[in-house]
């Protein structure tokens, strides 16, 4: 059951709003003005996929990002992160790790959230969430724009 068709929730909503240019879901505070708690910079990693580990297209996120459940999460090395949620630990992968410290080492420890049964983070910031698509296993290379063509 998503956000939207839940009317016991008290939680903002999640809107069908997704920049592919900052990796960030806007909520409904966002319609009332609340200011982030932190921002990230755009996107920097010159990458047009869009496999695990890469980028997200918006369609998934709108579609299966819920339920979203909370976990603590540390850089390992390279591109791996630890991930906990109760007491299972995994290990996942980002191609741009270096925006995922960036945003964990922001956030509030509450607002580090996966997506069950994906490996999935959103970061909450007040008025949306920074979403990583993260990779349980090894990730295919980068493939920049120039070379995609």
């Amino acid at each position: 059951m998503s956000e939207e068709t839940n009317p016991q929730n008290n939680e903002p909503t999640y809107l069908q709003v997704f920049s592919s240019g900052t990796g960030k879901q806007l909520n409904s505070n966002a319609l009332e003005g609340a200011e982030p708690r932190f921002e990230l910079e755009k996107i920097a990693v010159q990458c047009s996929t869009y496999a695990e580990g890469h980028h997200f297209h918006w369609i998934p996120i709108f579609r299966y990002s819920e339920p979203r459940l909370k976990i603590k999460a540390r850089w390992l090395e390279e591109d791996k992160f630890e991930i906990i949620t109760g007491s299972h630990t995994v290990i996942w992968r980002h191609h741009d790790p270096e925006r995922l410290k960036a945003a964990l080492a922001q956030a509030k420890p509450e607002d580090i959230k996966r997506t069950q049964g994906r490996p999935w983070i959103f970061i909450e910031t007040g008025n949306g969430a920074y979403a990583f698509n993260c990779a349980d296993e090894e990730m295919v290379p980068c493939v920049t724009p120039t070379e995609s063509k």
